[in-house]
């Protein structure tokens, strides 16, 4: 083999890895950040202290200085090799609204005190979350073939997609979420397209999600669960923990992993193209657990719309509504669940075709 040649072919090698590396710093800041995020929500629903200077918000930008670091690798690597690809271009948008949105946040603060979920800063916060985390785990799915290794391993899988899926979770949150009623502004959504939204949305993007993940792992049996597990302990972390008033519901919520890997075992076991419908309508079904306990707010906006849901009395609300709750919700996050898994599935086949040519 020439000289040349090898040199080459080693230089591809380690621009390839660089970018695998800065890819995934870039996943796991997503990941602190908006778990940042989520832990900063409970603790206004806490009603805990509200400043700029807090430790969720700490957690954020800490997640955003990462994710910098990690674009910074990217970006470089790209003009090194003088390609930059579109995933680096989305990481590279992603990471200015995020950074955008820090003197946003601080100004707005500053401005008006305590700020709503529906806020300027945040919009523009989670925006920049989506576009970086789908930025990088688009860029891993192309970097990772040019390593000439074999199939991507679990956690690597899992730290290109959990992200996504917390930050898509988060932008459907704020849209949903009675959080954004201030003395200075109400930027509430409607009770009913806020319930709609939650219904339509949370089981298309989870199924999705996890159809993909099984779909990247060749159908084999755990990504899809392991992507799954690591979000409950996200949610448990963030959502959960911080309130006490929510501890004894800790085994109810973890709960939510049976039915999804039960979806995953579908997807690995049986190679029927009815079994991406199947898996698609119990992950849809799942949701109503899957995304407790902020739900409960979503729903009793809707359902009782003059009853506050304290942070003592959460889970109490929660069960009193659940079954009428599901009644009104099973045939629809059933029938959009298989629309996520199906849309998820040929996803991961499309990029798994485009990386092969």
């Amino acid at each position: 083999m020439p000289l040349n040649y090898q040199r080459g072919l080693d230089s591809m090698h380690e621009s390839a890895r660089r970018l695998v590396a800065g890819y995934v710093i870039v996943s796991l800041g997503i990941l602190l950040a908006i778990s940042g995020g989520t832990w900063d929500v409970t603790n206004h629903l806490l009603n805990k202290p509200e400043t700029f200077f807090s430790p969720p918000h700490a957690a954020l930008y800490s997640g955003t200085g990462a994710a910098l670091a990690g674009a910074i690798i990217v970006i470089s690597t790209s003009r090194a090799t003088k390609r930059t690809d579109w995933p680096a271009k989305l990481v590279l948008v992603g990471i200015s609204l995020l950074f955008a949105a820090g003197p946003i946040d601080f100004a707005w603060h500053s401005t008006f005190g305590l700020d709503g979920l529906l806020s300027p800063p945040h919009s523009v916060l989670v925006s920049g979350m989506v576009a970086s985390s789908m930025g990088a785990a688009i860029g891993i799915a192309t970097a990772y073939p040019s390593l000439q290794c074999k199939a991507p391993p679990l956690p690597l899988i899992t730290a290109a997609i959990l992200p996504v899926w917390l930050s898509a979770a988060g932008a459907i949150h704020m849209f949903s979420l009675p959080f954004s009623k201030t003395g200075f502004y109400d930027f509430n959504p409607d009770p009913l397209a806020g319930a709609i939204l939650a219904t339509i949305g949370f089981p298309v993007i989870t199924a999705a999600v996890m159809a993909a993940s099984s779909t990247l792992f060749g159908r084999r049996f755990g990504a899809a669960t392991a992507i799954a597990s690591s979000f409950i302990l996200v949610g448990t972390l963030t959502s959960i923990l911080p309130n006490d008033a929510l501890w004894s519901t800790i085994p109810l919520y973890i709960t939510a992993i049976v039915p999804l890997a039960c979806a995953d075992a579908i997807l690995s076991r049986w190679k029927s193209p009815y079994s991406v419908l199947v898996a698609g309508a119990i992950i849809g079904l799942a949701f109503i657990v899957l995304y407790y306990p902020l739900i409960t707010h979503t729903y009793n906006k809707e359902l009782q719309k003059d009853r506050t849901v304290w942070a003592s009395l959460t889970a109490l609300i929660y069960f009193d509504m659940l079954g009428t709750v599901f009644l009104l919700v099973a045939v629809p996050a059933a029938c959009t669940g298989i629309v996520g898994a199906v849309v998820g599935h040929r996803m991961a086949q499309r990029a798994q075709l485009a990386v092969l040519k």
